[in-house]
């Protein structure tokens, strides 16, 4: 190698390294712009059991399902646990829509609640639902960390959050929406450590999603003749300390909100009607609304 290359190669080398540094520097407030151009998504989780599946909930036919301006405008990805996205009724994001169950074309609360937030001018709304039964075997409860239902249940809120993610959006946890709690009373002695289940499991999703104030909204579950029927029907009995414990949990947890249901008629014994979940979903969304108005976002 003779001189004359050398100082060629010296010469190129500071270039490079400008060149470079230039291209970090300036793709760094293109990709922070990029990132602002995505609006702030706010996910609503949504779990419990059957009422929260909409169970018996048969949207009529016809008209069917017919979308509104909110519906359009908001997403839903939906899932039976333990299955989650290996379920045949596993719903992939989408508009919000019904879901099928049992051949039929059925919704739970989340139509309504997302219907009032979008007439109160939240937008970029997302839910993110599960549901699931236990039965009276279960040796500990299944929502609960270590239980049957908690590492399904995680991985697929983390999965479809991956999802948002890599759309490049920026995620907001809004809130939890829960409605469970008679499959406790049937198991019989889950029921009287409702509370405390409860209780930290709130706290566990709110370490893991959120902050120690993120809304967490309760239905206090239906009177289940069922559940009567198999452990008793006094004011000690499962399904009463059932009850008893979510109206404890919605009253004394900061930023915890409870809704009452037992004024609406029932279908196939402790289910609601597609009509009647509209309001409960309303419901839900009042006390949310409530315990968000902070941070409610401006109408876009």
């Amino acid at each position: 190698m003779n001189f004359i290359s050398i100082s060629t190669r010296l010469l190129i080398w500071p270039w490079r390294i400008l060149a470079a540094l230039t291209v970090a520097i300036c793709s760094q407030p293109l990709a922070e712009a990029n990132a602002a151009e995505r609006p702030v998504i706010n996910v609503l989780l949504f779990a419990g059991q059957s009422n929260m599946a909409g169970s018996d909930a048969v949207v009529a036919t016809p008209p069917g399902f017919e979308p509104t301006a909110a519906d359009h405008a908001t997403r839903l990805t939906t899932a039976p646990l333990p299955a989650g996205e290996q379920s045949p009724l596993y719903l992939p994001w989408g508009e919000l829509r019904a879901q099928r169950s049992k051949d039929q074309l059925v919704h739970g609360p989340e139509v309504g609640f997302a219907r009032a937030l979008y007439a109160a001018g939240w937008r970029d709304v997302t839910i993110i639902k599960v549901y699931a039964n236990f039965s009276r075997s279960a040796p500990t409860w299944p929502w609960a960390e270590g239980g049957s239902l908690f590492d399904s249940w995680m991985q697929f809120i983390d999965s479809r959050l991956a999802e948002l993610r890599a759309q490049g959006y920026p995620i907001r946890i809004a809130g939890f929406i829960w409605h469970q709690g008679i499959d406790d009373a049937i198991h019989g002695p889950l029921a009287s450590h409702y509370a405390d289940n409860l209780r930290n499991l709130i706290d566990r999703l709110r370490l893991r999603y959120g902050t120690s104030t993120t809304p967490f909204v309760l239905a206090r579950s239906v009177n289940s003749s069922i559940a009567r029927a198999i452990t008793g029907n006094g004011d000690n009995a499962p399904m009463a300390t059932v009850r008893q414990a979510q109206v404890a949990i919605g009253d004394s947890i900061s930023a915890a909100a409870w809704i009452d249901v037992d004024d609406l008629p029932n279908v196939n014994t402790h289910h609601f009607s597609a009509a009647n979940q509209l309001v409960i979903g309303g419901r839900f969304s009042a006390a949310f609304l409530k315990l968000s108005q902070p941070r409610a976002p401006a109408p876009r």
